[in-house]
């Protein structure tokens, strides 16, 4: 009987204060098992045990950085055997959701996992397909650096959006509301607070070979699929088709910015005369100066980047339930 595993994420907000692992090892009963990983170093360590043949869905009760985590866990366990990433399941459980959003998985993890166990009694578990990123780099100090991810904001507003967006202390959609209204409020008054948010990211940035004309980039972002932003931003329209991906590149300045919010909301193209905003195939970024790259990858903030290389990684199946 092939089997379900739940890797669960309790530092997650919505399983803060919540034992729900018996309930879920009842709701599993002999199709699975429940595994807490309270630390990112402890995920490859158990998907080493339990990625083989037996293994029908692997589901992340946590958000978008926990299914994150785990599936780059698993990239280098599964290429070594030259398998394809397992089908997943997100539940919900961050701040955001967006993967789930994209794959129509709605609900709470106990009634998730519910559905996928009745899916697979009766052998019908259906998938959808999504795009990945894949995204190669060197850090300052010359070690390497690889993920996979969904959605990339390198430099920029959306890099030093996030920033304020986790200095709150529960962040969530209502946040993103809060940020945007507080930078446009501190623009209109000349604020350290939006000049920190608008400062934009020294760097020399390729789409698709051709370098963009600018080294002053007021954003530098990717997606693998057009993301809903927690029912705020809908960002990443041109990668709406499987495998094709969306640049953000280019020089934007605060009122531009200001003025594409409603484009945002509306998931349409960002319109900024030295702006890229285009399909590709490929990105490079190489940072000129002393700041280096602090890319933001699916919610999750990586340290300290000289360069990096973003091209399309693996489709991803996510159980449609």
């Amino acid at each position: 009987m092939r089997r379900i595993h739940v890797v669960l994420n309790p530092n997650s907000r919505k399983n803060r204060g919540r034992d729900r692992v018996a309930r879920l090892r009842e709701i599993l009963g002999e199709r699975g098992e429940v595994h807490v990983t309270s630390a990112t170093e402890a995920i490859a360590p158990l998907l080493e045990r339990i990625l083989d043949d037996d293994l029908a869905c692997l589901v992340s009760d946590g958000g978008d950085g926990a299914l994150h985590w785990a599936l780059n866990a698993a990239l280098p366990i599964v290429a070594r055997s030259k398998r394809a990433l397992p089908i997943v399941l997100p539940t919900n459980g961050g701040t955001i959701d967006f993967v789930a959003r994209k794959a129509g998985v709605h609900g709470r993890a106990e009634t998730l996992i519910a559905r996928l166990v009745r899916a697979m009694d009766r052998g019908a578990l259906e998938t959808v397909e999504v795009g990945s990123l894949e995204l190669r780099g060197v850090h300052v100090g010359g070690t390497p650096f690889q993920r996979i991810g969904f959605a990339l904001a390198a430099g920029g507003v959306g890099q030093r959006f996030f920033d304020k967006y986790y200095a709150d202390r529960e962040p969530g959609a209502g946040t993103i509301v809060k940020v945007v209204a507080r930078t446009i409020a501190s623009l209109a008054r000349g604020g350290e607070y939006a000049r920190d948010v608008f400062r934009p990211h020294r760097a020399r940035v390729w789409i698709d070979g051709e370098e963009v004309a600018t080294t002053t980039h007021g954003a530098i972002h990717a997606g693998a699929f057009d993301v809903n932003l927690g029912g705020v931003f809908r960002v990443f329209p041109l990668a709406r088709e499987l495998g094709a991906l969306h640049f953000q590149a280019g020089a934007i300045s605060p009122a531009q910015i200001v003025a594409n919010v409603p484009q945002l909301v509306r998931g349409g193209a960002i319109r900024a005369p030295e702006m890229k905003d285009v399909r590709g195939r490929e990105m490079v970024i190489e940072v000129i100066g002393d700041e280096p790259l602090r890319p933001v990858i699916d919610g999750e903030i990586y340290e300290g980047l000289r360069r990096l290389e973003v091209r399309r990684g693996p489709v991803v199946r996510i159980a449609r339930i």
